[in-house]
């Protein structure tokens, strides 16, 4: 039995997830809601294999608390006024519970958009999802597929070339910015130039392997482990339970005049259902996986 690899899970079953969760993130108020929906896709994130960058985390944790610091600076709306500060207008400087529970839902909505996304792909196989695009669009796939592995090849490149400039005497790292930078400009005819060779290297060995000669072949998909139906069977569960809660009004929320009662029968439920799922999903996935891959040696 092997452990997963970073980004060698099945696009569907985590595409799922994070469209349910999504829609749910989108179409609610509901401040319970939103913070199980955050605190579950962070689980999710933090359980995916290749440990996903601080600086995702980051930038998200970031973004959320600028929301939740701008929301009530930028609204005067509201009864209950907890304190003032003093502020330039336009802003409003009498901080309302209203307007902070409108940032705290705000800020639970980006900080949950950026972890499901980061979640699908920090699990989901690139290339497996590239061949599912694919179906539908083929020339897109082809590209996204082209620019994602010669994007590194050129990175490369114009590292060689910018080494080969220093030997010479070209200052690069050296020197006001400006100057470095029109010293740089030159090198990227060179580098451009080596761009286009390595297309057209690349559409000959296209052309002379048969590309658009007849239907395209496809690698057999290896079968869905247990981890993956499970994650599968869970966001299922959740693309039903956000639907009904939609049709139900369950994810309506009142910040203004004043707050609506957060805590309710259909809202923890809901909260609970987006929680687990997501949670229970990311350990499902992160679970080893079975009957893959070269048995081990004696």
């Amino acid at each position: 039995m092997s452990g997963p690899v970073a980004g060698d899970r099945a696009p569907l079953p985590v595409l799922l997830l994070v469209i349910a969760a999504g829609v749910l993130a989108f179409t609610t108020d509901q401040p319970l809601v939103l913070g199980a929906l955050a605190v579950g896709a962070l689980v999710l994130l933090r359980l995916a294999p290749g440990s996903p960058g601080r600086l995702v985390l980051v930038g998200a944790l970031a973004s959320a608390v600028a929301v939740l610091v701008l929301t009530p600076l930028v609204t005067d709306q509201g009864d209950l006024v907890l304190f003032s500060v003093p502020v330039p207008p336009p802003l409003s400087g009498d901080i309302t519970a209203e307007a902070l529970a409108a940032g705290a839902a705000a800020a639970a909505r980006v900080l949950a958009t950026i972890a499901l996304v980061a979640a699908l792909f920090a699990w989901a196989d690139p290339d497996r999802m590239l061949a599912g695009l694919s179906r539908v669009a083929p020339r897109s796939a082809l590209v996204s597929a082209l620019a994602a592995r010669l994007v590194p090849t050129m990175r490369r490149d114009a590292r060689a070339i910018s080494e080969t400039a220093r030997l010479r005497g070209v200052a690069l790292t050296s020197g006001p910015r400006i100057r470095r930078a029109r010293a740089a400009a030159p090198l990227a005819l060179p580098l451009v130039g080596s761009a286009l060779e390595r297309g057209l290297d690349v559409a000959e060995a296209m052309a002379a392997r048969g590309y658009g000669e007849g239907p395209r072949t496809r690698l057999p998909e290896r079968p869905a482990d247990p981890g993956e139906r499970a994650a599968l069977v869970l966001g299922v569960v959740l693309s039903v339970v956000v639907a009904w809660a939609i049709a139900a009004g369950i994810t309506g929320f009142t910040f203004y005049p004043a707050l609506g009662p957060i805590v309710t029968p259909g809202a923890v439920g809901l909260a609970a259902t987006a929680f687990l799922a997501l949670a229970v999903a990311g350990l499902a996935l992160a679970r080893g996986r079975t009957g893959v891959g070269p048995p081990d040696s004696p």
